[in-house]
């Protein structure tokens, strides 16, 4: 009777715990680009009544938390541009009534757009009365470097981080130019930025970072990036990283001789076919030998492992297998958690 009851608390503090993940379920700071979309501004007092509505289009970036029901949303922060200028950015909180402001959004949400429908009501104290609708779809996630800026000026024209493509020559930044690395003013993971004195890294060992530079339009600065990661990870040694950047997984394939090319590789930021490995080799990187386990493990419970490095070709007991040598490894960093 005491195990049925055991049991059963157990249950209700893991229904509990289910019940108030919300947020934490789902993936924080995505990135979208709006599609299409219009606001409508009608003043609350003007000279001649009726007062007329102004209508604009919409368009720029923003990013957004959904929580993981899928029925709430939060903007945390929005680069847009209204034509004509009607100085709209979306509500970091688009249900939050306060100071007299009435704020209300219905969205949907499909996995890859969002369609949502909002109002910022002010007209209690004479402000306006901003109904604004919008399609945005997700920002493509790449994978990139980030160097952190150690140049002496003021933030947020330095101080920030540099960030580029892996296996380009050029990246698109925030202003749309093409440059070999471009500058963001800081780069958000979770709940906030990335703090480079947390990670044991330098220039020469950059963060591997999953995810896009939105822009962001500062008053004193013009249009600054700022890069939002789906996912973090930190280099494994102090070595310079060199050769191609790689994406590996286990593939489920399972043999009783060598070589098993139970790995598939995947050059990344290409389209290119996948490689077949039967070997990857992380001890030549000169990494620890805890790191090298935490890889290892992360391959055989199939998440993905980034690594720059050759392939090999060598003699395996029933014929000529591929090793991945890893010059270079990256390992997950864990998400910035805001302390409430």
């Amino acid at each position: 009777m005491k195990m049925v009851k055991y049991l059963v608390f157990k249950c209700i503090v893991l229904m509990a715990i289910f019940a108030n993940q919300g947020f934490a379920q789902a993936p924080s700071n995505n990135a979208f680009a709006i599609v299409e979309g219009t606001v409508v501004v009608t003043p609350a007092w003007c000279r001649v009544n009726p007062c007329l509505p102004t209508a604009a289009t919409v368009t720029g970036s923003f990013v957004a938390q959904i929580s993981a029901t899928g029925n709430h949303i939060l903007f945390p922060s929005s680069s847009l541009v209204t034509t004509p200028d009607v100085y709209f950015q979306l509500p970091e909180d688009p249900y939050d009534d306060s100071y007299g402001v009435v704020r209300d959004i219905t969205f949907t949400f499909d996995g890859n757009a969002i369609k949502a429908k909002g109002v910022v009501d002010s007209r209690a104290f004479d402000g306006p009365l901003v109904e604004y609708q919008f399609v945005a779809r997700t920002a493509r996630s790449e994978v990139f470097t980030a160097r952190p800026d150690y140049r002496k000026c003021a933030a947020p024209l330095c101080g920030g981080y540099f960030v580029k493509l892996v296996n380009k020559k050029l990246t698109r930044c925030a202003d749309g130019s093409l440059k070999e690395e471009c500058y963001v003013a800081s780069v958000v993971y979770g709940d906030g930025p990335i703090n480079a004195g947390v990670h044991s890294f330098t220039n020469k060992t950059p963060l591997l970072l999953i995810g896009a530079i939105v822009p962001k339009a500062d008053t004193t600065a013009g249009v600054l990036g700022v890069f939002h990661a789906k996912d973090a990870y930190r280099s494994a040694t102090q070595n310079t990283a060199t050769g191609n950047f790689y994406g590996v997984t286990n593939n489920g394939i399972m043999c009783i001789t060598t070589p098993c090319f139970s790995y598939d590789e995947q050059l990344l930021n290409t389209d290119n076919r996948i490689t077949k490995l039967s070997d990857v080799n992380l001890e030549m990187s000169g990494a620890s030998p805890d790191d090298i386990n935490w890889a290892q493990q992360l391959l055989a419970n199939g998440s993905p492992l980034y690594a720059t490095g050759k392939n090999q070709k060598y003699q395996g007991f029933a014929g000529i297998g591929v090793r991945l040598v890893a010059q270079q490894f990256y390992l997950p960093i864990k998400p910035t958690a805001v302390k409430k």
